[in-house]
């Protein structure tokens, strides 16, 4: 794990394979909240960039998907991915480099988040979606709303007792629902199925 003034990275110690992920945090959250979350993907085998966001805002951080790809340019495509404002932010950058020549987006990973806008009909590359059934801000509705605005072939997935903060570990959060599921249990589920997402999308 190696920390500098803009991002977090955890590179796998065996050398990475398939793509790599770059994640935003959600809003004001500090950024290493997630790496207990995201190191099962750097264990898996995928290099994993954690973008630090100016102010702590997703939409200050829209070049943190340029600025990874350009810091290593030997990945050949990329997941883009990011918890609630931050999964928007990713949407984004998805949507407008999934069809690049040279490392493109190949996958969008929301946990507790949807896009902005109506990607079904312009994002190529595949979609999870990560929700909680506890989640009092990306509420299950609104997640399952969402769907009309993802490509036929997205994958919702629901991890049953998890709230908004079950994604990170960052304490409690104002209008939030209350997890029926410890943090760990709820990590692991959460890392388990982003994980085995990242590896499905083949080597880079």
């Amino acid at each position: 794990v190696e920390e500098s003034a803009t991002r977090i990275v955890l590179t796998p110690t065996a050398g990475a394979t398939g793509p790599a992920v770059l994640f935003q945090p959600g809003a004001r959250v500090d950024p290493r909240a997630y790496v207990a979350a995201l190191r099962p993907l750097a264990e898996a085998g995928t290099l994993v960039v954690v973008a630090k966001q100016p102010l702590g805002i997703g939409f200050l951080a829209t070049g943190a998907f340029e600025s990874a790809r350009d810091a290593d340019p030997e990945v050949a495509a990329w997941v883009v991915g990011g918890h609630s404002l931050g999964g928007t932010v990713a949407s984004l950058d998805a949507d407008a480099h999934d069809d690049d020549a040279t490392a493109p987006v190949v996958g969008l990973l929301l946990w507790a988040s949807y896009p902005a806008s109506d990607v079904r009909g312009s994002l190529a590359a595949a979609v999870l979606s990560v929700s909680g059934s506890q989640d009092g801000l990306a509420t299950p509705a609104d997640v399952d709303a969402s769907r009309a605005d993802l490509p036929d072939g997205a994958e919702l997935v629901r991890i049953d007792g998890a709230s908004h903060a079950s994604f990170g570990d960052y304490g409690t959060q104002p209008g939030d629902g209350t997890p029926t599921i410890g943090a760990d249990d709820a990590r692991g589920r959460i890392a388990g199925v982003s994980a085995e997402f990242v590896g499905g999308l083949g080597t880079a």
